[in-house]
Parts: structure tokens; C-alpha cells; sequence
């Protein structure tokens, strides 16, 4: 087993890759690095040389996006509707920096305010913005999964700040990944077993912005709750992401049945 660690969302990432050969499992560790990388560096909300920086900062209301960018929005709006809402976008996207001008913007801060029409991106207005947190990431980690699955890797762990997803087995055993806890990142607070699936985490202590002296979670919501973390696993890390995202900011939500809560702060 080899492993791999660097840095891409802002976030430690980590790969473990079974593959018989460490020159292959090098050259695929170097193909997931590039392909992070390139995905950080298109969909990041805060980079000025971003595609979606661009888009957020636009002069016109109306765009031509690549066959990715409009898959990823159309997932967006998707995981919009099964989650009535919870997991929106242009919420998090909207209220992100300019929360101190809530009642202006909250008409804006919705995925009613955008449609996609073929590779055309539309919006509205002028003031939506869109914030692929909670989606991008995982979606990367589900392509690493792949790319190693198409390799012939026999086993695997690709792990991006906490969003986990496993296949195969560790020195002939389940994978065992610790949840962290919130309160003390030198401890585990719980233990779960994964096997071919993906364990995503989302809380409030981890990433959050400092806003005129007011510290802000990166997490975006309207409502009031008493969780600080939740831990979900799903069958791909998209799910359990946007799933752990969503019961944060609504816990009574309903998810559907192949979706697991293990862990709740």
C-alpha cells in the first residue's frame, strides 16, 4: 500500500493505493494530484482566475459553461430538489461574504434565481452567486475513486479534508476511519467501518471566515439548530457530502434510505 498526501481546496488530502506496482501507483497518484488541482483551480469560489469566480463577478447574466460545469450544475439543482432545499448553491454562494446585507440579497439566494439551457448558465439577476462547497470536492474524490478503480488498483482510501471513500480492504480488513472530534482535532470522537462507500463529515469548527471581526462558518443557513457536526455515509461521497451538508443546516430533514447518519455532535 502507498500513500500520498497534499494540498488542493484548502484542505489536507491523502491517498492509499494498492496496486502491485509503485511506479503505477505513482503515476496515478500524479494523475489524481493534476486532476484535484485542476478542479480546485476552475470551481473555486474565491480565486479571481476561476471560471466560477468569473461567473460570481460577472458583467452579463448569461454564460457558456463546459459539459462539466453544466453537469455540476445540473447535480446542484438536483440535490436542490431532494433536499427541499436545504443544499442550495446560490444560498451559500449569495449570503457567503455579504451576510451583513441579508434582507437586500435573500430574494437572490436561491437556485430559482439560475437554469441551465443546454451548456447556457442563466441568471436572473445580477447579485446570485453560486458556491460549489459541499459538491466539488466530493465530486473529486469520487473521480479519484474511479480513475484508481479503472486502473486495476485492488484496494483504496482517497481521503480530501475528512470526505473518505474506501474500497477493497486495509492489511485484509475493513477500513476503520476515525471521525474527528470538533472540539479537540487530536482525538477521535467515533470510530466507523467502510467498505465500498464514502464517509463525508460536516460541522462548523473546521472552515469558516473571519467578517468584519465575526467568525462564520462556511456552511450557510437560515435556521437555527444545536448541531456543530454530522457524519454521514453514502454509496458515492457526492451523496454523503451534499447529505451531511443538507441535516446541517435542516435536521429535520428525511434522507432517503441509502443514506446513513453515523455520528452527531
Amino acid at each position: 500500500m502507498q500513500t500520498y498526501t497534499f494540498e488542493a481546496f484548502t484542505t489536507l488530502c491523502e491517498l492509499q493505493i494498492e496496486i502491485g506496482n509503485r511506479d503505477r501507483a505513482d503515476s496515478l497518484a500524479h494523475e489524481i494530484m493534476s486532476r484535484t488541482k485542476r478542479l480546485e483551480e476552475c470551481y473555486s469560489y474565491f480565486k479571481e482566475s476561476s471560471q466560477l469566480y468569473k461567473i460570481n463577478h460577472r458583467i452579463d447574466n448569461s454564460f457558456e459553461i463546459n459539459d462539466e460545469f453544466t453537469g455540476l450544475i445540473k447535480l446542484a439543482l438536483f440535490y436542490n430538489e431532494v433536499t427541499g432545499g436545504a443544499f442550495d448553491i446560490a444560498l451559500a454562494g449569495t449570503l457567503k461574504e455579504y451576510r451583513k446585507d441579508l434582507k437586500k440579497l435573500l430574494p437572490f439566494a436561491s437556485s430559482s434565481c439560475m437554469k441551465i439551457d443546454g451548456n447556457s448558465l442563466i441568471f436572473s439577476n445580477a447579485y446570485t452567486k453560486i458556491d460549489f462547497g459541499g459538491l466539488v470536492k466530493e465530486y473529486a474524490v469520487d473521480q479519484s475513486v474511479l480513475i484508481l478503480k479503472q486502473a486495476g488498483a485492488t484496494s483504496g482510501l482517497v481521503n480530501f479534508g475528512g470526505d473518505v471513500a474506501t474500497f477493497g480492504t486495509h492489511m485484509g480488513e475493513i477500513w476503520s476511519i476515525g471521525i474527528e472530534n470538533p472540539e479537540n482535532s487530536s482525538e477521535n470522537i467515533a470510530v466507523v467501518q467502510l467498505q465500498e462507500s464514502s464517509l463525508c463529515t460536516s460541522g462548523h469548527s473546521k472552515r469558516f471566515q473571519e467578517i468584519e471581526g465575526e467568525r462564520l462558518s462556511h456552511i450557510v443557513s437560515l435556521k437555527n439548530n444545536d448541531y456543530k457536526q454530522i457524519s454521514v455515509i453514502a454509496p458515492t461521497t457526492v451523496d454523503a457530502g451534499v447529505w451531511s451538508t443538507a441535516l446541517l443546516v435542516d435536521p429535520n430533514l428525511k434522507p432517503p434510505s441509502h443514506i446513513k447518519i453515523v455520528h452527531v455532535v
